[in-house]
């Protein structure tokens, strides 16, 4: 299969990957949550933020050989970076965000991470440093920027309704829904060369669907930390999303 039809078959098995409907992303976009939940949410995931960059460091060390995959990669990372300002890192964006909840540094460095957390990120962190660069294409091109805007998109709705927070304090989701669009388009045509061919395709596939189902269990571990229950079977999400 050519390398742009094989692409856009990984996109629709992405697109419709569990993770991105997730009861935790449905029942936080029509509920939002209690005040204690939004900041469980809102210092957990940063966990997963301020850390996300390294990701794709660690890809560009991996691809020794390819200097136009460094150069695709590297410009994703500069705009991470805020294009090199400390004020508009991802990280620095995420904590206006906590800050405009009203939570300071020593809170959200003080409650354990989450396993669900952990485990995303060990996950991430081995398939980026994989000898087979392969498998960190696929995580952190088709499983992170497809994924990333329709589940910020969501993430926008619940905290606009459980925290009245306005554009300014949640640029950090609302820059994600248009940049990661851009983004998308520079990973796919640096991912394209290396699904050329069937062992190609498999190993992409591979580190994009071990990326999505890591996402998937950590958002098993935020549905159980913010509603404090268990999370719903599949049919029960579905019932209660048709009311």
């Amino acid at each position: 299969m050519e390398a742009r039809e094989y692409l856009e078959r990984l996109k629709r098995e992405v697109i419709s990957h569990p993770a991105l409907t997730h009861p935790f992303l449905e029942r936080f976009r029509e509920e939002g949550a209690d005040g204690e939940g939004v900041r469980t949410f809102a210092i957990q995931y940063y966990r997963h933020v301020r850390v996300s960059r390294l990701y794709l460091a660690a890809l560009i060390s991996n691809c020794d050989r390819d200097e136009g995959l460094q150069l695709a990669l590297a410009s994703i990372l500069f705009d991470e970076y805020g294009g090199l300002n400390p004020e508009e890192t991802h990280p620095a964006l995420y904590r206006r965000f906590l800050r405009a909840l009203g939570i300071g540094e020593e809170e959200w460095e003080a409650p354990p991470t989450l396993p669900e957390i952990e485990a995303y990120i060990a996950v991430h962190n081995r398939l980026c440093r994989h000898p087979d660069v392969r498998l960190g294409l696929g995580a952190m091109g088709p499983a992170s920027e497809w994924p990333v805007p329709p589940i910020y998109a969501k993430l926008c709705d619940g905290l606009r309704r459980a925290a009245g927070l306005d554009d300014a304090a949640l640029e950090i989701f609302i820059s994600h829904v248009t940049m990661d669009v851009e983004h998308a388009r520079i990973m796919m045509e640096a991912t394209a060369p290396y699904v050329a061919d069937e062992e190609g395709q498999r190993r992409v596939r591979e580190g994009t669907l071990r990326s999505l189902d890591a996402r998937r269990v950590m958002l098993d571990g935020l549905y159980r930390a913010v509603y404090r229950e268990p999370v719903p079977l599949a049919g029960e999400s579905a019932r209660a999303a048709r009311g």
